[in-house]
This record gives structure tokens, sequence and C-alpha cells, in this order.
């Protein structure tokens, strides 16, 4: 143990929040025991499940020693994530969703870029795959090294969005990462509930990279994100349009208190875009009757109106901009029909 910060010099800390996954939590938890990189841990946090997840969480811990169970009442990803951070002993931390898996070599990529270049951060891209392990989509980035202040300055705002006119952000969710585990404990630095704020990734990401000296893109995707209908970011959330305005008054009110200007507020713009889509194109499974009424809620709304008007619609690609019009022109039956084909 590290007098200095009661961490375990280069051992690396896996998270993994655990809710209702029974079918999936082997294969996510095999793959990180199977890491080529084996200096490790692994949290599971049984976060209330219903079905046998927390059976098969108490199997494994009590099968290998380098796996611990945490049994919690349910309180949703965010607070999951937190009571890991609470126990976890590494020198580095790591998040994986408990349906998701990883690559061999996951870790061990991360680690060494890590230590290589002296990073707080470093971040690898994604395959999204279906239950049959099928890459349905690949998101994976140039090699980049962000130093000094160029990593809360030119990094963290391509983690919240794109600017106009370009497709350069960062996917920005803490799965597929390494994080210090020093800084997150030094500026006592948790997630928030996912329940009272929407992405509560970038919530933790904006906090921690204003402690980042340097860090890093590497061009891996080793981190198998499976499209699951039952996952958190998938699922109907009946409050999302009100969750999205939130989430954007947070951002915008948390970027200019940190004096990020008006390119990153641009980028929160279009991140607002991004989530209006969600709140529109989840209403596919509603009656007619129903979704018009709640889509003309969005198409109607004043604050939201005011953004897209203000926005430079035409640095956007063409989907973007009709997307954008067909809510400025109130066009609730068109954007009903869209959400239908889309999905």
């Amino acid at each position: 143990m590290d007098l200095n910060n009661n961490f375990i010099k280069d051992l690396i800390t896996v998270i993994v929040p655990v809710y209702n996954v029974e079918k999936y939590l082997e294969q996510c938890v095999d793959s990180i025991l199977n890491q080529t990189y084996k200096n490790i841990e692994i949290i599971l946090v049984d976060d209330g499940s219903k079905d046998k997840s927390g059976q098969l969480c108490n199997e494994f811990s009590n099968k290998y020693s380098q796996i611990k169970t945490i049994h919690k009442k349910n309180a949703g990803l965010g607070m999951a994530r937190n009571s890991g951070l609470k126990i976890a002993n590494g020198e580095y931390i790591a998040f994986v969703d408990s349906d998701d898996w990883l690559a061999p070599q996951a870790l061990k990529n991360l680690y060494d870029s890590m230590t290589k270049f002296n990073c707080d951060y470093c971040k690898g891209g994604f395959q999204k795959v279906n239950d049959e392990g099928h890459v349905l989509f690949e998101n994976i980035n140039d090699f980049q090294l962000f130093e000094g202040t160029d990593a809360k300055r030119k990094l963290l705002p391509r983690l919240i969005g794109s600017a106009p006119g370009k497709h350069d952000s960062i996917n920005m969710s803490v799965w597929g990462c390494l994080f210090k585990h020093q800084i997150i404990m030094k500026h006592n630095l948790r997630f928030p509930s996912e329940r009272k704020l929407m992405s509560e990734d970038i919530v933790f990401d904006i906090d921690y990279m204003q402690y980042v000296k340097n860090a890093c893109i590497i061009s891996k995707s080793d981190y198998k994100y499976r499209q699951n209908a039952f996952s958190l970011s998938t699922s109907y959330r009946e409050d999302k349009f009100i969750a999205t305005k939130k989430l954007y008054k947070y951002l915008l009110n948390k970027m200019k208190a940190l004096d990020y200007g008006e390119s990153t507020i641009l980028r929160i713009d279009r991140n607002l875009f991004v989530n209006l889509s969600g709140c529109i194109f989840q209403e596919n499974n509603r009656s007619l009757r129903e979704a018009r009424k709640r889509i003309n809620i969005i198409c109607t709304d004043p604050e939201i109106r005011s953004v897209i008007k203000k926005y430079p619609r035409k640095k956007l690609g063409l989907k973007q901009r009709i997307f954008l019009s067909l809510i400025l022109r109130k066009q609730v039956y068109l954007l009903y029909l869209l959400a239908k084909v889309i999905n």
C-alpha cells in the first residue's frame, strides 16, 4: 500500500454497476478477468437487482479473490459507481457497464499510454455490438495527446459535443477510460444521480477534467458496447424532455462559470439538439395522438426555439438542418413519421 495516497501502485480498480443483467454478467466479468493486464481488482455493485444478478455477484466473489461485491438499494447507475469508489484500492479507476465487455488487451492499452505519456486521463474508442457479438458500428479516434491546459480547454469541449460544421466530438462516456484515483479522491469527485441529472458521465468528466494536466486519446476500440433495448440509454424515459432541458441549463451555467467561451456554448447547443432527437424518436411506440401531443410540447417550447434560431444552422449537415427546421415549423406529424422510420 502506498502510504502517500493509500492506493495500491499500478492496481486498476474496475467498477461494474449491476442491475438485472443475469443474461450478460458472466461475459462481462470473464472479459475483465481475462485481461492481459493482470494487476486488477473488480468491484461488482449490485444495485438492488430483482433477477439472479446479485446471486451471481456473490458466486464470483466467492470464487475469485480479486472480486468484491456490494449489495445496495436501487438508486441508479451514478450512485452505484459512487459506492464502488468508496472501497476502491487501485491507483487507477476504470468503469465497465455490466451488459458490455472488454477485448483482452483493453486495460493494458489504456495503462501503457497513461504511464508512457504521464497522463491523468486516457480514453479509447468502442465497438457497438448486438447480442450475437456482430459489430454494428465502430468509434475510433486517431491518437491525440493533450498536454497542460489543453486537456481541459481543448479536449473537454469535444467531450460535450461537436463544433458547428465539424464532426469532432469524442464520446463522453466514462467507460472505455482510465482515471487517476488520487484526483477523484483529492477533489471528492462523485457522479450525480441520472434520475436528477441525465448524462451523469459528462457531469463527472467536466469536474474531473479541471484537474487533469495531460490526457490522451488512443486509436483502439477495445470496449464492446452492447446495443441493449433495456439499457438506461435506450429505454423510454417519461421525463426525458424535462431532463434534457435541465441538463442543458446545467451545462450552460457550468461552462460559463468556468469561462469556456462562446465556442463551447455552441457545442452545448449541438449536444441539446442530439438529446432533442432522442426525446422525439423515443415517441415512435406511442399512439399517434399521444406522440403528437408530446412532440408539440417540444416544438412550441420558447427556450428550445430560441436556441435553434440563434444557432448557425447553415454549418450543419442536411439531415440536422431538416430536423431543426421541422421543429421550428412545428411539423409535429412529420417528426412523428421520422421517428417511426428511424426506429
